[in-house]
């Protein structure tokens, strides 16, 4: 697969599930499937740390996926674009370091939030690899 299909991959798995933990955060969803750290899926969704500004970091995530998905999708070639995709992986990235940071503190962990904390790498080398080819002089 090439790199402009590993980032759609990995940005529609990661804005499906930072939208499901976003519809439990706002109640949309009675209970969070946690497939693997037992309660921990609902224990971190419900942590005072996952409201920044008030707004279930969720929502966030999934926004942010979601335009990252729009950029992907724009016809291939700006450098502007593939900076700001550049920018979007980084900050996902650092996101879910900063996360994984806080559920450690929590002692929970969430099955979701740590695929996407699993996926951001790769996700930020795909958009490595989008950048385009320097240009002649």
């Amino acid at each position: 697969m090439k790199a402009r299909g590993w980032a759609i991959l990995l940005a529609l798995l990661s804005a499906a599930a930072m939208l499901y933990v976003g519809l439990y955060q706002s109640r949309a969803v009675n209970r969070l499937w946690c497939p693997l750290f037992n309660k921990g899926c609902e224990a971190v969704a419900d942590a005072p740390f996952a409201r920044p500004f008030g707004i279930p970091d969720g929502y966030i995530a999934a926004g942010m996926y979601a335009v990252f998905l729009l950029l992907l999708l724009l016809p291939r070639g700006t450098f502007a674009a593939w900076v700001a995709l550049l920018v979007l992986a980084v900050l996902a990235a650092v996101a879910n370091i900063l996360g994984v940071r806080d559920m450690m503190n929590l002692g929970s962990y969430c099955f979701y939030c740590m695929l996407t904390t699993v996926a951001s790498p790769r996700l930020v080398w795909a958009v490595w690899k989008l950048r385009p080819a320097k240009e002649p002089m």
